[in-house]
């Protein structure tokens, strides 16, 4: 999944990031610092307002190309979000669209660790009716993580605000018609603070990590402040978010053998989760397999009453 370098590299490949329990460690020791934070949780209504933007803002969308495939048109399409120009695929069933959804991709170095990860998934799901959009991700995919919690708590933020920006492109495509996500692995984290939006009815978040510090500082920025992470990020944290999904749906899909999310980190997030969500895990690594790709499309289709 990530892109380890140098000494980071060398750090990684002696204790393990996921496992029942590394070298040194076990699930008893290492699952508060992984699943909680320190730092008070504001308020659902605060939480919105830290991700509000210009709803009325064009949203300046230039199809650039587009192709015939599997009984859908996949277009290229760039649309604006704050004062960045974002790279997406839309892809649009035949006929008349009876839902929407939102992918965001994961992180690594992997061939598909772009948007063109879910395509598969999204042309599945055409032939029932189902209007996607895969847009490109930015952090920590194109901006590096820092030291600073601020700094990268506000290109989070930025981040959570291209999705939301999808969300109004999605809506001028399907109308009232439903909406769902789909995210993986730092897609998954981005698309839980997404229930502040409180416009998509189905989630599936597929191997999540519970908080952003725990990736961050494992993997990119070892010597920041976990503290100031923890506090900063606190409102965007998936596990300080999931609990107010209700009314909306999850459902969680973790791999038993995630070298990156640990089972107590997985368990911790289908609890913050509560009766909204359910969880299946596959015998896979990060990457999940086609099991979970066959169980998450017909979830979303029993979610938009489709199947």
């Amino acid at each position: 999944m990530l892109k380890l370098t140098g000494l980071l590299a060398l750090a990684v490949a002696i204790t393990a990031c996921g496992g029942s329990g590394g070298a040194g460690s076990s699930p008893t020791q290492t699952s508060s610092a992984a699943t909680t934070t320190t730092s008070a949780i504001p308020s659902l209504e605060e939480r919105a307002k830290l991700l509000a933007y210009d709803e009325s803002a064009p949203l300046g969308l230039v199809e650039k190309k587009a192709k015939s495939r599997r009984g859908a048109e996949v277009v290229d399409v760039v649309y604006t979000a704050g004062d960045r120009r974002v790279s997406a695929f839309l892809v649009r069933p035949h006929g008349k669209p009876r839902a929407a959804v939102l992918w965001a991709h994961w992180y690594g170095e992997e061939a598909n660790t772009n948007r063109t990860e879910f395509l598969p998934d999204a042309l599945g799901l055409a032939k029932n009716g189902v209007v996607s959009l895969l847009p490109q991700g930015y952090f920590p995919w194109q901006a590096d993580v820092s030291e600073s919690a601020t700094e990268d708590r506000q290109l989070a933020i930025e981040q959570i605000v291209q999705l939301r920006r999808g969300l109004d492109l999605l809506q001028q495509e399907v109308g009232k018609a439903p909406l769902g996500f789909v995210g993986h692995d730092y897609g998954a984290m981005y698309g839980a603070a997404l229930v502040a939006d409180k416009r998509p009815q189905a989630y599936v978040l597929m191997a999540p990590d519970a908080t952003f510090s725990n990736w961050f500082l494992k993997y990119f920025v070892p010597g920041a402040s976990k503290p100031a992470l923890d506090e900063a990020f606190a409102p965007l944290d998936p596990v300080n978010n999931l609990g107010d999904a209700a009314p909306a749906k999850v459902l969680f899909q973790f791999a038993k053998s995630d070298r990156y999310v640990p089972y107590y980190v997985a368990d911790k997030l289908t609890e913050a989760g509560g009766e909204a969500a359910e969880a299946k895990d596959y015998p896979s690594g990060h990457e999940l397999n086609d099991d979970a790709r066959k169980d998450r499309l017909a979830w979303l289709l029993q979610q938009f009453g489709l199947d």
